[in-house]
């Protein structure tokens, strides 16, 4: 038999889906819009939205936490994401009324295309982000899912929801993806990394076995546009080559019917405000008095596994792929 040759699996870029412009007026997507993202999302395991979130918004709350960023990182005990040296660190949106925008916080467009994946009015279990500050050449993460637990392989029970602040490209630390790796993902992918005891990455030779035909992409995006991921993705935070403070919110959105067990901490006093988003997309929230610290939140302790005693029962059986489904890497 001949050989095959190997061809590539994406198109060395993440699917950009744009919105109409009769879609923007009416503030809702149209049912090819979320056709596309969806379709793309189950392919690549990520897409962009792009224009679906009013820049005035975006600029706001980046005029406000920037200046921050630099006070957060000068304290001791604040959460940095695989080490000091990535300069990649927790960075949470403020949960004020008046910063709470809903094309930020429940945007239409993403409720709609998260509901298409995960099904009817999606709940969010986390709500953070990261801030990428200015960095050496090598203070890269190493490449990562963001399931360092036992999870299921043959559906999408998590996806994530990135919104840069700014402009993004290579030079001041996009993410780096590695489309397709939901597919493959499994706990055997993983090991721990050399001399700690504690964080998971990808073993190197399922990077090289997948870089043949599927190398890792650095995308440029637009402020204003919208990263969906699937948890299960590979990808990992590149360093920011500039002295701009590259912010990028993150919420986390999964099934009801799986039961996340991670809250998102909110104040009573935006109750009403976060419930009025509800027929769209639900919050697992704790609520607590007072206001809450947002320089304090921290992902270290996150927990996306499945609070569903059903699903528990067979999480051996779901995390791992049996020998009649072939597999690439």
């Amino acid at each position: 038999m001949g050989s095959i040759e190997t061809t590539a699996y994406h198109d060395q870029e993440i699917h950009t889906v744009k919105i109409s412009e009769a879609s923007r007026q009416g503030g809702r997507p149209n049912l090819e819009f979320v056709a596309e993202a969806t379709s793309f999302l189950h392919k690549d395991g990520i897409v962009i939205l792009e224009d679906v979130i009013d820049t005035a918004h975006i600029d706001h709350l980046n005029s406000i936490l920037t200046p921050e960023a630099l006070q957060i990182a000068g304290d001791p005990q604040h959460h940095f994401n695989f080490g000091k040296h990535t300069k990649n660190m927790d960075q949470a949106p403020p949960p004020t009324r008046e910063l709470m925008y809903k094309d930020i916080w429940a945007n239409l467009f993403v409720s709609a295309v998260l509901a298409a994946l995960l099904g009817p009015r999606p709940m969010v279990h986390y709500a953070n982000g990261n801030t990428a500050l200015q960095a050496s050449p090598d203070g890269r993460q190493p490449v990562h899912s963001d399931c360092e637990f036992d999870h299921p392989v043959y559906y999408n029970f998590a996806c994530v929801v990135n919104i840069n602040l700014v402009d993004t490209s290579p030079q001041n630390g996009s993410t780096e993806f590695w489309p397709g790796t939901h597919h493959v993902s499994t706990p055997e992918c993983h090991e721990l990394l050399p001399g700690n005891e504690r964080i998971l990455h990808i073993k190197p030779e399922f990077l090289e076995q997948r870089r043949k035909h599927s190398p890792p992409i650095q995308p440029c995006t637009k402020r204003g546009s919208v990263i969906i991921r699937d948890l299960r993705l590979w990808h990992a935070g590149m360093p920011n080559l500039t002295p701009i403070p590259r912010i990028m919110l993150a919420f986390v959105a999964q099934p009801a019917w799986f039961q996340g067990q991670s809250k998102v901490i909110l104040p009573v006093s935006v109750r009403d405000l976060v419930e009025s988003w509800s027929s769209e997309l639900q919050f697992a929230a704790e609520w607590v008095e007072g206001e809450v610290d947002h320089k304090k939140l921290s992902s270290a302790d996150v927990d996306f596994s499945s609070g569903s005693r059903a699903l528990r029962k067979h999480e051996a059986e779901l995390s791992r792929w049996p020998d009649y489904v072939p597999r690439w890497y």
